[in-house]
Formats: C-alpha cells, structure tokens, sequence
C-alpha cells in the first residue's frame, strides 16, 4: 500500500472549482448551465496558431496580458469560464474589479464569494481575446516548491469561438478556425455542457456513464465518484493512496486498475487506474487518460475528436 500524499489542488480542474462568472447575487439563480460568454471579442489574423506545452504535470502555456508577460497559465477544459488569475498577479497587473463570482466545487460545500476582474487583452499565441473577465484566487504551493507552478487558469470557455486541440503526443497546443466532421462513433463523438465544460459519454465495464474531459486533472486517469465502487470490474481491490483538495474541501482517495477497458466512441484505453473520490458527483477524464491522443473540441458544434498519433500519421 502507498503511503499517504497530499495532492495538488488541481487535482481536477471542474474538482478545482468550476465557477460561472456571474455576480453573487445571481449566483442563487444561475447555478446550472454555461456561464455567459467571457470575453468580448476574440482576433486570429491566421486561421490557426500553435503554442507549445511548458513541460509540466499540466498544460502549461505562456500567455500576455495587456501586453505584459509572458505569464504560465494552465489549460484547464475542466474550468468553466474564462479562467482564473492569482491574487499577487492581479496585484502586480492592477487590473480593475468588475464584479464578484461563487466559486466552490462539485460537493456544493463550502463555496466562498471571489472577485471578478478584467484583462484588457489576452494573449496565447497569435489568438487575442479582448475584456476577458477572470476569477481572482490564491493558488497553492507546487509540490516542494514554495511557490505555485502558474500564475493562473486559462477556461474552456475562452476558445469557445475556435477549434481548441490539446495534441498531448506533440506537445503542443493547437487554435484554429473551422469546425470538426460530424460525430462518426470513432475518433469524432458528440459532448454535453451543462456545467459549461465537455462531459463525453463512456463505457466502463457494462456501465455507461458520462464523464468530463477535465486537462486540469493533474493526477487521475479515470475520476469516479465513490458511489461506483463495486459497478465497475477491478483487477485488485482498491486501496487508500492518499487525500486531496481543491479550493474548498479535502476527500480520501481509493485507487484500483480497472479490470478491462474504458471504451470512448471507437477508442479503448485499457486497464486505467481508477480513483475513487467520497463526495463528488461526477466522473471525470483526466491528464493521465488524456495525453494517449489529440483532444480537439468544437464548442460551436458540441463535437470532440479523440485522436492517437498512429492515426494523425495516416
């Protein structure tokens, strides 16, 4: 049995806190569905650009903001949202309050009020995005370091006006213009948002559930909810390997290999290790299951294509 660690706070982007940017007093009413659009305009004079992945247990980006920088900010498809920013940047940029959001996570526990402030520009390579409205949080440490590895969280819903790719064997991140093919049951499948961040239906075992595609899931492979111990096959009992925390709670893991595939449209990943998290309704795809393809998604049409590199070769 592995001895006891204490994880990162990102140990999934959507666990980290998925927060819709809207002003508290309208948090009450507005806890469902996308948040509004996080940005008032967005520029690409190419139709696509490429930045390259900082090495790292995330995706990590150089990014600008208001011409300043470069700043390390990680790509999070399990943020909803524009992104996230840290107190002491803020600070150092003097950007401008614009208003206060609820942040928390999935447990629904403990979910504090944060302020909203606003970038005049953001940068990531030569895609530009103009009054993008970001939460302000105080990240943690990295492991064995006395500062956090980033500055800040880019959202999902930043790029919802392009093609994002996530090209994890390339090392590279990808934003273009265009859409993806319709869903043909094999590379390309249909998602849902309606927490404003991908959830692709999975087969585990002879269970189907749905599950978010979650880059921020600095650890995990397949995240389930402990409510699943016992309606999926396991290859060994699962064993506590440690805790982790996001913004607002600390929860026990119980970890096991999974006993054949997780099968995702026509792409099946064998035997992951899977995470059982006390508290948390929902499953979620992490760094770990993610880096085996090119993730593309098509937030316009609602399509995601999970891609291997023997099929980018062909």
């Amino acid at each position: 049995m592995q001895s006891p660690r204490f994880v990162s706070a990102l140990l999934a982007g959507c666990l980290a806190g998925c927060l819709a940017l809207v002003p508290a007093a309208e948090a009450q009413v507005r806890r469902q569905g996308p948040p509004p659009r996080p940005f008032t305009r967005s520029e690409m004079a190419s139709a696509s650009t490429e930045v390259p992945m900082i090495a790292g247990p995330e995706v990590l980006l150089e990014v600008r903001i208001d011409g300043k920088g470069p700043f390390r900010f990680a790509l999070d498809t399990g943020a909803a949202g524009g992104g996230r920013i840290s107190s002491a940047l803020t600070k150092t940029l003097g950007l401008k309050v614009v208003g206060q959001a609820m942040a928390g996570d999935p447990t629904g526990k403990n979910r504090q009020t944060i302020e909203i402030v606003e970038a005049g520009s953001l940068a990531v390579g030569g895609a530009t995005f103009s009054g993008v409205q970001l939460g302000v949080r105080d990240f943690p440490s990295a492991p064995g370091q006395e500062k956090p590895g980033f500055d800040g969280i880019l959202g999902i819903g930043l790029f919802e006006e392009h093609l994002l790719t996530l090209d994890y064997p390339g090392q590279r991140v990808r934003i273009e213009k265009g859409e993806l093919p319709a869903a043909d049951g094999r590379e390309v499948v249909d998602f849902q948002n309606p927490r404003g961040i991908p959830v692709v239906r999975l087969k585990v075992g002879d269970l189907e559930l749905d599950a978010d595609v979650d880059s921020g899931n600095q650890r995990g492979e397949l995240v389930l909810p402990a409510s699943y111990l016992g309606k999926v096959p396991l290859a060994k009992d699962p064993v506590v390997v440690g805790r982790g925390r996001t913004v607002s709670n600390e929860f026990e893991i119980k970890q096991a290999p999974l006993k054949g595939a997780v099968r995702l449209g026509g792409q099946a990943v064998e035997g992951p290790l899977v995470d059982f998290v006390e508290g948390f309704p929902h499953a979620n795809l992490g760094h770990a299951f993610l880096r085996r393809f090119a993730v593309t998604i098509d937030q316009k049409n609602h399509r995601i294509r999970f891609r291997t590199p023997a099929a980018q070769g062909s």
